[in-house]
């Protein structure tokens, strides 16, 4: 694999690379090249930085019958980062440290549901209206005594017309995505009656969306795509009850993130908390991946802020800084217990732990063992500035317990500074709605204006089936009804006969046009017309 130089002027005080070329260099470069940033000095070295996964070291380049002192020689897959730089004077020589990997936004999907226009917000990022990713439902504002700080939660995008409508999201690469989804009822119709709901994607549940009047809800999940979109869905499960949405988000992770998950599931988090602090929560962008960490000070532990504002190493996970200088500490040599409630029923969670030592104490050690449900996981000793993880995965029956136990020569207490807890889904779907299926009614929602809003995938989730159709719980699920009574259907009608396993087509009172075509006729399982 190739790479670029930089080069600057042979004596020390020409021209030389600095931080804002550097960066704009990186930027110039074509998504996934490596950058390399030397001086040269007649009496000095030629230090050449490729961007790795790993530590920084020491190594050897050669370029043409020039020897290079390096700086790790891993390449590295830049396509979904930017890079932040400092350049530091050493001997006469500049050399180029990595201080940073930035997520690239150019592939995040920001929407504020509801927003008539798209905008850039105060970070600069964009946010996109529903316009390019759904067709149906109406844009609302929350009532004037329910606004909200956050911008995307006061305005919202309800749907009361069709029983699904889904959000078209594109994945352009092949990664993991990491999806949340929020809502903010803020009495937009004026009824103070909030509604509960199905929340769905690519024809799988994701959750039961219950909302109130008093605060804003949110789900995300980790979730490898299958191909070059995610559909995700909002259906009405109550009578008269509308589902909405506030805003909805997407972005690639890098693929080394979370690694113990497992790909073939989506991941869902049901608890993630930055102890030790007691205000704030914490997303982006001091989270590069758009995480939400709430505050949380479990009662019987003491928090603590390190005496240091930023890490020299991190989790493969990358936690923002601020979640891990502050954390809680048991008293004395005493153990930390940690408790998260589930309901009753059998669940695979995943947990990731995050600890630092926030002082850096000569005389004194720090080391723990950490147990999830009775079962030894690790012993662990925080280092001072850097951010150490611990992860588990098992399976759960109700509340997930998790120990911190002194070891015997420690001398100081247990301690933690976040947490993630999450839990998987069930089996994801593998066989959609026949594409024989999906191509017929294509052909419906193409010929007639009034099916145009209808998408995602038509039979599943099994218990919310578009509301004029009904479908075998065959794999993959085939339409077997077509019911289009009544719905103001003009013209010909289009040739559908590749849905061979209809049994049941209703369309009377419409105004449909022409003879009654052939293809009628020859559908193998048809019964009624």
């Amino acid at each position: 694999m190739g790479f670029k130089v930089f080069e600057s002027s042979k004596s020390a005080q020409s021209t030389r690379n600095t931080p804002d070329k550097l960066e704009n260099m990186s930027k110039a470069l074509p998504k996934g090249s490596t950058i390399c940033s030397c001086c040269l000095n007649y009496h000095s070295c030629m230090p050449l930085l490729r961007f790795s996964k790993s530590r920084l070291s020491l190594g050897e380049a050669t370029i043409g019958n020039r020897r290079l002192l390096a700086l790790n020689c891993k390449f590295m897959d830049l396509s979904n980062t930017r890079i932040q730089l400092l350049l530091l004077s050493l001997n006469g020589c500049f050399i180029v440290r990595l201080v940073g990997l930035i997520p690239d936004t150019w592939d995040w999907v920001r929407i504020d549901c509801g927003s008539d226009t798209s905008y850039k917000d105060s970070n600069g990022d964009t946010w996109d209206s529903d316009d390019d990713y759904i067709k149906t439902g109406d844009n609302k504002q929350v009532a004037s005594t329910s606004s909200s700080d956050i911008e995307q939660l006061n305005t919202l995008r309800v749907f009361s017309e069709q029983n699904k409508n889904c959000y078209t999201v594109p994945t352009p690469t092949s990664a993991r995505y990491f999806v949340r989804a929020m809502f903010w009822y803020g009495n937009y119709d004026g009824l103070s009656k909030p509604p509960t709901f199905d929340l769905e994607f690519d024809g799988n549940k994701w959750a039961t969306v219950v909302t109130n009047t008093t605060s804003f809800t949110y789900y995300e999940m980790i979730y490898a795509t299958k191909g070059d979109s995610i559909s995700i869905c909002l259906a009405r499960t109550r009578d008269q009850e509308f589902p909405f949405i506030s805003r909805l988000e997407s972005l690639p992770l890098p693929d080394d993130m979370y690694p113990q998950m497992r790909r073939d599931m989506a991941w869902f988090i049901r608890y993630r908390y930055n102890y030790g602090a007691d205000d704030r929560i914490i997303g982006y962008p001091d989270d590069k991946y758009n995480r939400i960490w709430e505050p949380q000070i479990p009662p019987g532990l003491d928090s603590v802020t390190a005496n240091f504002t930023s890490l020299d190493e991190t989790s493969v996970n990358v936690p923002p800084d601020s979640a891990i200088i502050k954390a809680v500490e048991a008293s004395a040599t005493d153990r930390i217990n940690l408790s998260f409630g589930f309901d009753n029923v059998s669940h695979l969670d995943h947990v990731e732990m995050y600890f630092t030592e926030p002082f850096l104490e000569t005389s004194e050690t720090r080391s723990f063992n950490v147990t999830v449900n009775g079962s030894f996981v690790n012993t662990t000793t925080p280092e001072y500035q850097i951010c150490t993880s611990v992860w588990a995965n098992l399976q759960s029956i109700g509340t997930l317990d998790i120990q911190l136990v002194p070891t015997e020569d420690s001398t100081l207490a247990p301690i933690i500074s976040a947490i993630e807890v999450y839990t998987v889904s069930q089996p994801l779907v593998i066989a959609t709605t026949s594409q024989n299926d999906l191509d017929g009614l294509e052909e419906f929602i193409e010929t007639f204006d009034q099916l145009k809003g209808w998408s995602g995938d038509p039979c599943l989730p099994n218990d919310t089936i578009w509301q004029w159709l009904n479908c075998s719980t065959n794999q993959p699920p085939r339409v077997t009804s077509i019911y289009l009574s009544g719905f103001g259907l003009q013209g010909y009608l289009t040739n559908f006969s590749q849905m061979d396993a209809l049994e049941v087509i209703d369309l009377h009172n419409n105004k449909l046009s022409g003879e009654i075509p052939d293809f009628l006729g020859k559908l193998p399982n048809l019964r009624l017309l």
